[in-house]
């Protein structure tokens, strides 16, 4: 089983830490995304950076339990995804039962 998580650690030397704790021979798929947008600039303002470090795990097999308290959803249409369909489709899934205002209903004209 592959699941999809999305991780935000206090620095980047916390998340490397917790990165080399799976292990050299882990079988995970590890992204860093570092210090994301969380605002976007224009030609007037330089865009806002995150003060938290983002990681996205594609676990093969359990997740590790002890990356939970650093666990994050965000609407889906995100910088990152990867992932078979059905890891993608269980993410999307339970994003939206965690956190339905990210999946506005339409609205009938």
């Amino acid at each position: 089983m592959r699941t999809f998580r999305k991780y935000q650690f206090v620095d980047a030397d916390t998340a490397k830490a917790a990165i080399t704790a799976l292990g050299e021979e882990h079988r995970h798929s590890v992204v860093e995304l570092g210090h994301i947008v969380e605002t976007p600039g224009d030609e007037e303002n330089p865009p806002v950076m995150s003060t938290t470090y983002h990681v996205d795990v594609l676990w093969k097999g359990e997740v590790d339990p002890s990356w939970d308290e650093q666990m994050v959803w965000c609407p889906p249409m995100g910088l990152h995804v990867f992932g078979s369909s059905s890891a993608i489709k269980e993410w999307t899934e339970t994003c939206k039962r965690l956190h339905p205002e990210y999946f506005p209903e339409p609205e009938e004209e």
